[in-house]
């Protein structure tokens, strides 16, 4: 792929060169200067237009009236016949997903995840979070250069999230794979042999999920879907048993896949910009700003799409009616008029928590505050154990091909002599 992207005006005359969104470690400099030169920019491969600058980005996330999330879910390459043939006869029908829905059905079904992924629940599962965490910590042992992605933060968010569900440890490498099938095929220019391999994932997802409403139905466990069937209590109107499966298969992939991918890009740049890193270890109290400071340098969710309801004008450009959008987090999350050094790692950055890596408006991340205090305790656990971590020298970063996600393949660092725990 090139570095640089011809774009498009409305007109057809080719206007400014961008970045191609993704896959690249010159990523965020390339969206820097397009910020810069060329705020809103037509990028041909994925025929949308990339909005960098954070007042666009937030206004348009706020902006129900002119913007809708209906393309939230749109897949970037259309399904092969054959695979969406194993999808029907599989009777893969989830329903729309919150984030890509609007009022007053967001409404409803917002009114119900609110009811339980909240901080209350969240705040009961710390012991158990960091428990894991030191579990997890503790398979490190007698290893001196670690996979940290495939050796501690791949497992972790989904044990974590499987508190939530009430989902068997056995089941975490299908559930695993199942996202990753999701990925490919939801928010990825995948092939026809990724589709099919997926379209056959996303079936068993889809099964597993509807069996666990039918067993809760039965019994109630306390867990999140058994509170949907609570506040369901019988009534379609207030939710369906479809709606129940749907979020409970939208929970089971976002509750681990973005932890997974924000905890990686987020030791990865400590580790490049050691400063930070040193900090925190020095002084633990800068951790709950140093998570946000992640959120905002390195956020797992690089670019959210949107669609215009009617002809809008952004940055000069007028842009038709359903016209469809990406709203640049990582390009707005280090926009300078917002955040000064935007490329520097400050983890006492005053204003680190206004990145918008969580989202915002109606359709801000369900489980943000969740992921939150995933990363605060992994934080304090691993600078704990090992503050002398640093990066595998000439070890190779990849990328997962999505334009949605910052998802990286490996991180291979050195650990360290351990500080073991008192």
């Amino acid at each position: 792929m090139n570095s640089t992207i011809e774009t498009r005006a409305t007109d057809g005359s080719a206007g400014a060169r961008g970045p191609a969104p993704y896959y690249r470690d010159e990523l965020y400099g390339l969206l820097s200067r397009a910020r810069l030169e060329n705020p809103v920019y037509y990028d041909p491969e994925l025929d949308y237009w990339i909005v960098t600058r954070y007042a666009d980005v937030i206004a348009i996330l706020n902006d129900q009236e002119n913007y809708t999330a209906e393309n939230v879910t749109q897949r970037p390459i259309p399904m092969h016949p054959d695979a969406m043939r194993i999808l029907e006869e599989g009777g893969f029908s989830p329903s729309p997903s919150q984030a890509s829905i609007a009022p007053p059905h967001h409404t409803r079904i917002r009114a119900a995840t609110n009811a339980i992924l909240n901080i209350k629940t969240f705040a009961v599962l710390e012991a158990d979070i960091r428990r894991l965490t030191i579990e997890a910590l503790d398979r490190l042992e007698g290893h001196s250069r670690v996979d940290l992605l495939a050796d501690f933060t791949y497992e972790l968010p989904a044990q974590v999230i499987f508190l939530v569900l009430g989902i068997p440890s056995q089941d975490t490498q299908n559930v695993k794979r199942w996202a990753g099938n999701r990925t490919l095929i939801d928010f990825s220019p995948s092939t026809y042999e990724q589709q099919i391999e997926g379209a056959k994932g996303l079936v068993q997802y889809w099964k597993y999920c509807k069996s666990m409403v039918q067993d809760r139905m039965e019994n109630r466990r306390g867990d999140f879907t058994s509170r949907l069937l609570d506040w369901r209590n019988g009534d379609d109107a207030i939710l369906t048993l479809n709606e129940i499966a749907t979020l409970t298969y939208s929970l089971m992939f976002a509750g681990h896949e973005t932890t997974t991918n924000q905890l990686t890009n987020a030791f990865r740049e400590l580790m490049i910009q050691r400063q930070a890193w040193d900090a925190i270890c020095a002084d633990p109290s800068l951790v709950p700003n140093a998570v946000e400071e992640m959120f905002r340098l390195v956020g797992s969710v690089i670019h959210w799409r949107r669609r215009t309801r009617r002809e809008v004008e952004l940055a000069g450009i007028r842009l038709p009616a359903g016209a469809n959008i990406m709203l640049s987090f990582a390009g707005a999350n280090r926009d300078g008029s917002v955040f000064p050094e935007p490329d520097r790692a400050d983890v006492g950055r005053a204003n680190a928590r206004r990145h918008l890596s969580l989202g915002s408006g109606i359709h801000v991340c369900a489980g943000a505050q969740l992921a939150r205090l995933e990363m605060k305790i992994v934080f304090e656990e691993m600078t704990r154990r090992y503050p002398d971590m640093h990066l595998a020298p000439g070890a190779p970063v990849e990328h997962l091909h999505t334009y949605v996600f910052r998802a990286p393949t490996s991180l291979w660092v050195d650990l360290g002599k351990p500080r073991l725990p008192n």
